[in-house]
């Protein structure tokens, strides 16, 4: 028998399958979204077929049904919910996937929410009783995600704020933030009569005042040299010239870990580059790298001037450009008698994309031959 209850979660079942079939077409078939969908779905259709079987406990006597009848729904925002997600959903189908997605969140939400408050209201005709059931059925998510909402809200402001200050700030602020929590738990402990009110009232108030701390921080943006950093991408570029890199080669290890299983050796000293395999000490000229596998190569620099060890690995095409850069890969410069890693994975043959060689900047002539076969 469908009855009324399970109409509704049949509904969302409904109503979680489009959204799952749009997502799938419109935005990613095999991200996460499509399968939370799905599970919702699954979920709506278990719950509307135990509600179903359980005929939504429904009244027994005629005095019992006439008395759950009297008491009146009480007013809800979620049709508001409901009615937002269902615009977001149509402009982000024609805008941006971030607003699909946030409209199908608020449709979803907003229904199940909706659908559940109606069910229980109509339970019985004691409130109190109504309010409990409602609470049993939603608790157990609501306070899981507000939680989650309010610490995500959090961290991101305190984000903004730190990204927004100088690092010599940010570790006072650190220091201040860390000792009012340490302050305030002391005296939660210390004096009982604080809890309560007076917490929830404190801890609002430092919430309000983080959130508007984030959002101010947050519109006049990141601090100078992140900004510099994130234009000139210091932080993912590889200089791999003789001269040393302001960022690259700032703070170079110069330290290969006991455990670091290489492939082969390569030594510069008295301005010469040999290269040897592990194991053995009869200098190569070619040294042989398995493709798509993840191998080592060392570099030792005796010489007293700093080297990096560079490793050319034919061109590629930048985007729809047809513009062809090198593809390198290098160490960071190495110091006297000091030693440096190069990790290498070369996806494609040295016959089709070659030739693939070693170098050391700054040493004419001393190019070692990388075969991949």
């Amino acid at each position: 028998m469908i009855t009324t209850g399970s109409k509704y979660f049949y509904g969302v079942t409904a109503l979680a399958t489009i959204a799952m079939v749009l997502y799938m077409v419109l935005v990613n078939p095999n991200d996460i979204g499509a399968v939370a969908l799905g599970s919702l779905a699954s979920a709506a259709a278990l719950l509307g077929g135990l509600t179903s079987f359980t005929r939504d406990s429904t009244a027994h006597t005629a005095k019992e049904a006439v008395a759950a009848a009297e008491q009146p729904a009480p007013a809800a925002v979620w049709p508001l919910i409901v009615a937002i997600g269902i615009v977001m959903l149509v402009f982000g189908i024609a805008t941006n996937p971030i607003v699909f997605v946030l409209g199908i969140v608020a449709l979803v939400a907003g229904g199940v929410e909706w659908l559940v408050q109606d069910y229980a209201s109509r339970a019985s005709s004691d409130s109190t009783f109504n309010s409990q059931l409602r609470g049993r059925l939603l608790h157990p998510l609501e306070f899981p995600v507000a939680a989650a909402v309010i610490v995500g809200i959090i961290a991101i402001s305190f984000s903004r704020i730190m990204l927004n200050i100088s690092k010599s700030a940010g570790a006072v602020v650190f220091i201040i933030v860390s000792s009012l929590i340490l302050v305030v738990g002391f005296l939660v402990v210390l004096k009982p009569n604080m809890r309560g009110r007076a917490v929830g009232a404190l801890c609002s108030v430092g919430a309000v005042a983080l959130i508007g701390a984030g959002i101010v921080t947050g519109i006049s943006g990141e601090r100078a040299e992140l900004v510099e950093a994130a234009e000139e991408d210091h932080y993912s570029h590889m200089a791999c010239g003789a001269e040393a890199d302001k960022y690259f080669d700032k703070h170079p290890n110069n330290a290969v870990s006991l455990k670091s299983a290489t492939l082969a050796t390569i030594t510069v000293r008295d301005g010469k580059a040999v290269a040897t395999l592990s194991g053995l000490d009869t200098p190569v000229e070619t040294v042989t790298i398995p493709r798509s596998n993840n191998v080592q190569v060392l570099f030792r620099n005796m010489d007293t001037e700093e080297h990096r060890l560079v490793a050319e690995l034919g061109e590629k095409t930048v985007a729809d450009t047809g513009v062809k850069e090198k593809v390198e890969q290098c160490t960071q410069l190495t110091s006297e008698d000091q030693v440096n890693v190069l990790t290498l994975n070369i996806p494609k043959s040295s016959e089709a994309a070659g030739p693939y060689k070693f170098i050391v900047p700054g040493l004419e002539g001393q190019e070692i031959e990388v075969y991949v076969p």
